[in-house]
């Protein structure tokens, strides 16, 4: 699936395990769009994992339509993942296996106050949720090049 050789998904897997939270993008089924903060974890093949209850907005439109978009940025050093891909639910044993755990040890940095985003919502019927992504990019804004006209832009998936 990765078009981009191992050493630009080891670049882009460091950012996004640094960065653990992103702006999920969704439609509903009337065509309204809708932002929502979530908490990730991502695998491999980059494939991205989280949930959500059943009852918010963010899986109501995720039902009527499961095409997403999901922005991943750190300000400071003017990087970004942005991708569009589409939702699937996940088997509660795959999610209990492999994502679960990840998702319950993102930490922020110094925050020793922290609890893991699971513990902070309200009690509903979670959904595990992936993304598979069709489009993915990684943007280093930052990163200082000598031609005024060259692309900061790699597209990895």
């Amino acid at each position: 699936m990765n078009t981009k050789p191992p050493h630009t998904n080891i670049k882009v897997h460091t950012f996004l395990k640094q960065h653990p939270m992103g702006v999920l993008s969704t439609v509903s089924a009337d065509g309204s769009p809708w932002g929502a903060a979530i908490y990730y974890v991502v695998d491999a093949d980059l494939n991205f994992y989280f949930a959500t209850r059943a009852e918010t907005r963010k899986f109501q439109n995720l039902d009527a339509t499961p095409q997403v978009a999901l922005t991943v940025a750190d300000e400071e050093t003017q990087t970004t993942v942005q991708l569009v891909g589409t939702i699937s639910k996940v088997p509660i044993k795959e999610y209990m296996d492999v994502v679960f755990d990840k998702l319950a040890a993102i930490k922020p940095k110094e925050d020793h106050n922290w609890r893991p985003p699971l513990t902070k919502v309200h009690e509903g019927n979670y959904i595990p949720l992936r993304i598979t992504p069709s489009k993915l990019n990684f943007a280093d804004y930052g990163h200082k090049q000598s031609d005024p006209t060259a692309n900061y832009i790699e597209q990895i998936v």
